[in-house]
């Protein structure tokens, strides 16, 4: 597992046992599939994180967050672009999905609903 720092003190953590780079983005795998990207230019940091470790954070976010962590389902996406394009805030978002302000504004901008600088209101 490794937890991507990005820019504007946003992060991700990415299931990856593999780093390559694409064009400017890197991509992350793991056991042969990508598992996801981002630009390198969004990027601060890498760190690799203790799985142990991990799996208490996941079960303690998901105590208010049931959904985080958890992989995006068309559904949701759907949701979160209806939502979003409504005027939700992000404190909507967050009930309305039960996903933490990080990975709806990292999933607005993979959706490219969300401008790389502009900041989840």
């Amino acid at each position: 597992m490794l937890r991507v720092m990005l820019d504007d003190a946003d992060y991700c953590d990415v299931p990856a046992d593999l780093m390559t780079f694409d064009d400017g983005a890197v991509v992350f795998w793991r056991e042969g599939e990508e598992v996801g990207r981002h630009r390198q230019a969004r990027i601060r940091s890498l760190e690799l994180l203790d799985m142990r470790s991990m799996t208490r954070k996941i079960q303690a976010a998901r105590k208010k967050h049931p959904n985080a962590f958890r992989p995006w389902t068309p559904d949701e996406e759907q949701t979160l672009s209806d939502l979003f394009k409504g005027g939700a805030g992000k404190d909507e978002l967050v009930e309305a999905l039960g996903r933490q302000v990080g990975g709806i504004a990292t999933r607005l901008r993979s959706l490219g609903l969300l401008a790389d600088d502009q900041k989840l209101q």
